[in-house]
């Protein structure tokens, strides 16, 4: 949707909550409508934020849970660990307590108790290699303790951690959905200032509407051409002509798809198609869209998936005016809060305003501040 920065060449407000001419009425309606749509993308964009917060918070749940799992498991061991090594301590405390008070499992022992000497030699043997595999096992056990132990601290840092960024995630989930909360009640406020405006300029003759849009395109060529953006007018469709009115626009057939296959032309041929559907704040389709919403289900519909923001299809690779080709978007104002579609012939398609359904216009007059954008698809 457009931003609140308008360009109009009609009459000043002289009271902008009871305009007294026709020329007020319609300065009133598409400042306020404008100024809600530039709300609405900051309503989505909020949205967007709250979306990946609660992701965020609910991946760090999940998180939380298998670390504070593996904590547990790693408890267990150390425990088991523990007592293992405790279990072979005791047994090299009661071998070593029974060779200190003599009993035969020394050397001098085996000597004095040998029949000859291969029987000595075999006690020998046997009582070392006693010692060696009970020292073995103990010296195992207690490296399986220690690594029991470190894997437990680990597992122990890892659930803390876990707890601290779920928290903070949850910090960031409470913080957005307030934003969104915030945004959604002033364009709230904003929506019902452009319903009051919206009642006083339906009530103008149909020429007068007319005319309205049409001084408004012509302000946002003047804008675009003082910023040096290629003037590109409608091979068409002559947006001036008062004959030529929003509503009929929205009646008459789009024009037709450039030749070809390919995701762009696909994309160019599913916006067009939408020609007359109507404008609704914060809508993707099938049937009712806002300004990116079309461009963003019109890509859809070639199987490819662009931002659902206009400010973040403007983040998409840039492209010269003078280059663009059927399917690239082009993005409005600054900061960006509207995009249109181009199609070909110096053309985009575009949603508005809720004054005016889907139709085509030229690049420079769909918005001030033109800038162009590819989609890889």
């Amino acid at each position: 949707m457009l931003s609140a920065s308008l360009m109009w060449t009609g009459s000043a407000i002289a009271d902008p909550d009871n305009p007294a001419t026709a020329d007020e009425a319609q300065q009133a309606y598409l400042d306020s409508s404008h100024r809600a749509g530039a709300l609405n993308e900051e309503v989505l964009v909020a949205q967007e934020k709250e979306a990946a917060a609660t992701a965020a918070a609910s991946a760090a749940g999940e998180q939380v849970t298998a670390t504070t799992a593996a904590a547990d498991v790693a408890r267990t061991q150390a425990e088991q660990a523990d007592q293992e090594a405790a279990s072979y301590q005791g047994k090299v405390n009661a071998f070593a307590n029974a060779s200190f008070r003599g009993a035969r499992l020394d050397g001098m022992s085996v000597l004095l108790t040998a029949g000859s000497a291969e029987d000595f030699l075999d006690q020998v043997t046997s009582l070392d290699r006693v010692a060696d595999d009970t020292q073995q096992t103990l010296d195992a056990a207690i490296a399986a303790r220690d690594e029991a132990a470190q894997a437990k601290a680990e597992a122990d840092a890892a659930a803390a951690a876990a707890a601290q960024a779920k928290a903070e995630a949850d910090a960031t989930q409470a913080g957005a959905a307030q934003a969104t909360a915030d945004v959604t009640a002033r364009k709230a406020d904003l929506d019902a200032e452009a319903a009051r405006y919206k009642a006083i300029y339906d009530s103008l003759s149909e020429q007068e509407r007319q005319a309205a849009a049409a001084a408004e395109e012509q302000a946002n060529s003047a804008a675009n051409a003082a910023t040096g953006a290629p003037a590109q007018q409608a091979a068409s469709r002559d947006r001036t002509n008062p004959e030529t009115s929003a509503a009929a626009a929205g009646e008459q057939s789009a024009p037709s798809a450039p030749a070809g296959s390919g995701a762009a032309a696909a994309a160019v041929a599913a916006a067009l198609s939408k020609v007359g559907s109507a404008y609704v704040y914060g809508a993707a389709g099938p049937n009712a869209f806002d300004c990116s919403g079309l461009t963003s289900w019109a890509w859809a519909q070639a199987g490819v998936s662009i931002p659902r923001t206009s400010g973040g299809q403007a983040g998409l690779p840039s492209v010269p005016l003078s280059q663009l080709q059927p399917g690239d978007l082009v993005t409005y104002y600054s900061p960006v809060s509207h995009v249109a579609l181009y199609i070909g012939n110096g053309q985009v398609v575009h949603a508005s305003t809720p004054s005016r359904p889907v139709y085509v216009t030229t690049v420079s007059g769909a918005g001030p501040n033109a800038s162009g954008h590819r989609v890889s698809g």
